[in-house]
């Protein structure tokens, strides 16, 4: 019988059990990736992208818009890097890039990211990839990006669930004993 780990309640449904970053899957997601950005002005794209995810975000989890206090083009520069990087290094530097998915997730939980925002953050992307991509997010693009998120997940969510699992801990040591009355 095997026992899932506690973080795996969290995944999303949309997302594979065993993601699978193939080569063809690696090249996939590096020519969709950078086709967003292939006409125009990086920067103005990169924010119309961003605009659509989090208008997307806050559409199916509005319970989040209170975490996001920096403006827009901020965020939208962190999520630009952060795709960037993941897109540029997952087959040159997948210890890279576990540690930069580790940092991102410790950092997003003392925002107030919860396991249960996995979910619409990874929607969000989809159809917003799927928005700036148009006909050329077909189905094997698809795929490529919920394998690559399925990843992001998969590194990400035992790191906060196992935070929150030690607050809750240094909680229970912390809280005074009840009396008990003799």
């Amino acid at each position: 019988m095997t026992v899932a780990s506690p973080w795996e309640s969290y995944v999303p449904e949309f997302c594979v059990a065993s993601p699978e970053m193939t080569a063809d899957r690696v090249a996939l997601l590096k020519s969709s990736w950078e086709s967003i950005f292939a006409e125009g002005d990086k920067d103005a794209l990169l924010h119309s992208f961003a605009e659509s995810f989090y208008a997307k975000l806050f559409e199916l989890a509005p319970m989040v818009r209170p975490l996001f206090k920096a403006d827009i083009r901020s965020q939208a520069r962190k999520l630009g890097s952060l795709l960037s990087t993941a897109v540029d290094i997952l087959d040159k530097d997948v210890d890279g890039l576990v540690a930069t998915l580790q940092a991102l997730a410790r950092r997003h939980h003392r925002y107030g990211a919860r396991p249960e925002h996995y979910g619409a953050v990874g929607l969000a992307l989809v159809r917003a990839l799927q928005t700036a991509l148009g006909d050329r997010f077909d189905g094997e693009v698809r795929t490529s990006w919920v394998h690559l998120y399925s990843t992001i997940v998969s590194v990400m969510l035992p790191v906060t669930v196992s935070m929150i699992d030690e607050e809750q801990k240094v909680k229970i040591v912390n809280e005074p004993a009840v009396p008990v009355d003799t």
